[in-house]
């Protein structure tokens, strides 16, 4: 078996560039021969990934291995005009022997897909070429079949591997907000309004009433912007936050293992990468009720200060959860086996194992 993962690879560290290098890594494990073409901003070199830039360059690259007969794995948002105008290119790519799989990522696809008949139409005909359509979750899964799409191949998998979340090293910077703080608790942030800072920071302060050694460690862009500033002084936060900025993926992992608990405040939301690597590290985890989440976490009211508060509060008494990690690897190893020619198949599969 022939792979070839087609997505952004780190850096950055985003959800979808993260789950595109651990399954790599998992498929390298099973002895799948695996490529990357990165279609992301070109980070750190990385056995067998293949950073393009430009489209001329990335179809001749594509066109290559489908040519060539590799299975081809598609990773991408599916909430904006770019990504579908990506599915549409990949699936059509000439190349019989070369069966296509799209993982669609993004929890915002259903409101983009239901803003436009255009869409939906453009959705079908992009997603006709793939073989299976990998949904993150059940709404997202509902909203592909809606545009037409056969159920028949559309599954349901959260795009997680949980073999490959491993707690990464504690820098000293963690070390000291752990041991200035009591409880401290993580959030990855984001400028974006969807990732509920000020609603955090709102319930933050209601916290030190009761825990007056309370910290809030936050990582990811934006955390030294003039707005994360005016909002943590305006606020009446500034001295309650520990700010990392941006953590390499393995470090950021080193801080969740470190963490009492982690805090997802979104007020729009997928299947989450980092609420799942929390529960994997036996971190209580306290999200947003704006999506279906995984057992374990505990959810607050959407827009509730007060509701996410008293959340965080029961979630640090009653300690972490024991979950089973879902792995989406050996699913898509099945995925991959099934579609390829019996006597390819059967190879594959072997070589995998």
């Amino acid at each position: 078996m022939r792979l070839l993962l087609v997505g952004d690879y780190p850096p950055p560290y985003g959800g979808v560039s993260i789950h595109v290098r651990q399954l790599h890594q998992f498929l390298r494990g099973r002895g799948v021969e695996t490529k990357v073409l990165d279609i992301g901003k070109g980070g750190r070199p990385a056995p067998d990934v293949l950073p393009v830039q430009g489209a001329a360059a990335f179809g001749l690259r594509l066109a290559g291995f489908t040519s060539a007969g590799w299975v081809t794995h598609l990773h991408t948002s599916g909430n904006n005009p770019k990504a579908w105008v990506l599915a549409a290119l990949v699936g059509s790519m000439p190349g019989p022997r070369s069966p296509r799989v799209i993982t669609l990522h993004s929890g915002l696809i259903p409101d983009y897909l239901a803003a436009s008949q255009a869409r939906r139409v453009f959705a079908r005909t992009a997603l006709a070429g793939y073989a299976r359509v990998v949904a993150v979750s059940p709404a997202v899964r509902d909203a592909v079949i809606a545009c037409g799409v056969p159920a028949e191949k559309v599954l349901v998998h959260p795009a997680f591997c949980g073999s490959q979340v491993q707690p990464g090293p504690v820098t000293s910077e963690v070390e000291a907000a752990r041991s200035r703080r009591q409880p401290l608790l993580a959030m990855a942030h984001h400028p974006s309004p969807v990732y509920g800072r000020k609603q955090m920071f709102r319930a933050l302060k209601l916290l030190a009433e009761t825990h007056p050694r309370v910290g809030l460690a936050l990582f990811g862009p934006g955390t030294r912007s003039e707005e994360f500033i005016r909002d943590a002084r305006e606020l009446g936060v500034a001295g309650l936050l520990e700010d990392l900025g941006e953590l390499e993926h393995a470090k950021a992992l080193g801080l969740l293992s470190q963490a009492d608990a982690f805090i997802r405040p979104t007020t729009h939301d997928g299947d989450s990468l980092s609420v799942r690597e929390a529960l994997a590290l036996g971190v209580p985890c306290v999200a947003s009720d704006v999506c279906p989440r995984p057992d374990g976490t505990r959810l607050f009211k959407a827009g509730d200060e007060h509701s996410l508060a008293q959340a965080v509060r029961e979630a640090l008494k009653a300690g972490p959860a024991q979950v089973m990690a879902p792995d989406v690897g050996p699913v898509l190893l099945d995925v991959y086996a099934e579609l390829l020619p019996s006597g390819i198949a059967g190879a594959g599969t072997v070589n995998a194992a």
